[in-house]
């Protein structure tokens, strides 16, 4: 709390006066990362992108922020209960925006319309969850690891049409899918 209140040019008695304890500040953080993860998919879902460049790009944004996937975030997180469940709310409310820009990828034709969606964003998150404390890992980057993770899971629910965009993506932008 002196760090932040430092940072920001106040007192640690100010910082009180609007959090009353550390997790009261994280969790307002997170929701506040929260908004602004989901104003930045409501931007891109305006411009004229199929579903899986939405995936592509939310993904792209998320690995901006290295705590996203830091096991020591989440090592830390563990000692903060609201924060869990924010984190956990947060969660939820992605795996049911990745549920429907699935259902919007079918219809566009760059997902496969047999694959159970609901399945993959859960497996997904549960593969997300099971890298984090791994030592299985530990001799690649996190960032690497889930650009991997995630070419293999856009790979395999694409159609011809859905690899094709990939295959274009990993051309030009070089944003994800590369050693890091």
């Amino acid at each position: 709390m002196d760090d932040i209140a430092c940072s920001a040019g106040i007192s640690k008695r100010t910082l009180y006066e609007y959090f009353a304890d550390k997790e009261d500040l994280l969790v307002e953080g997170l929701k506040y990362a929260h908004r602004q993860l989901a104003e930045h998919l409501h931007q891109i879902e305006k411009g004229d992108y199929t579903a899986l460049d939405i995936f592509i790009l939310i993904y792209a944004e998320i690995m901006k922020n290295p705590r996203w996937y830091s096991l020591k975030f989440y090592e830390d997180l563990k000692k903060y209960p609201r924060a869990q469940e924010e984190v956990e709310t947060g969660k939820n409310s992605y795996i049911k925006k990745c549920i429907y820009l699935f259902d919007r990828g079918v219809k566009e034709g760059v997902f496969r319309k047999e694959v159970n969606f609901e399945i993959v964003a859960l497996l997904f998150e549960e593969q997300a969850q099971m890298l984090q404390p791994s030592k299985t890992f530990c001799r690649y980057s996190n960032r690497e690891v889930y650009d991997t993770v995630l070419t293999i899971f856009l790979h395999g629910i694409s159609t011809g049409k859905g690899r094709q965009i990939l295959d274009s993506w990993e051309m030009k932008n070089k944003m994800i899918y590369t050693k890091a």
